[in-house]
């Protein structure tokens, strides 16, 4: 198995837009991947982080790593995917499932809400996939 790794994700939306936003660091701190993605729709705050949050989980797969470590922006999100809030919301329940389904296949994940300020590299890069007519970004940085 790999290493432990921390993923932020962050969602930003515009009127007919939605970007994602993920940065991936080591347990140093270390950016090792970012992801940003443009859907060209409009959708709510929640949907938009749960889609961050969903591309993140795709993205961590290909590290595989022993331990995963989510620091989200929406404490909603956050606290859905602990059990501790109900997913209420039909689109918000299949995209929840969706992420469930992603979380399962990884040893260990954790989620934690993180402030703007502690998020701001996947801020900007969703913010950058909104406001962008490109579809994705995609950088690795090897070891």
């Amino acid at each position: 198995m790999g290493r432990k790794l921390i993923v932020y994700t962050d969602g930003a939306i515009r009127e007919r837009a939605t970007g994602l936003g993920v940065v991936i660091r080591d347990g140093q701190g270390q950016v090792l991947a970012w992801r940003s993605k443009r859907l060209p729709r409009a959708m709510t705050c929640n949907e938009a982080e749960y889609e961050a949050l969903i591309l993140g989980l795709e993205v961590v797969h290909t590290f595989r790593p022993r331990e995963v470590c989510f620091r989200l922006y929406s404490l909603v999100v956050v606290n859905q995917m602990r059990g501790v809030f109900a997913v209420r919301d039909a689109a918000l329940q299949r995209l929840n499932a969706r992420a469930r389904k992603l979380v399962a296949h990884l040893p260990k994940v954790v989620f934690s809400h993180v402030g703007r300020r502690h998020n701001r590299l996947a801020d900007a890069l969703a913010q950058e996939a909104v406001e962008s007519e490109e579809r994705s970004v995609t950088g690795r940085f090897f070891e």
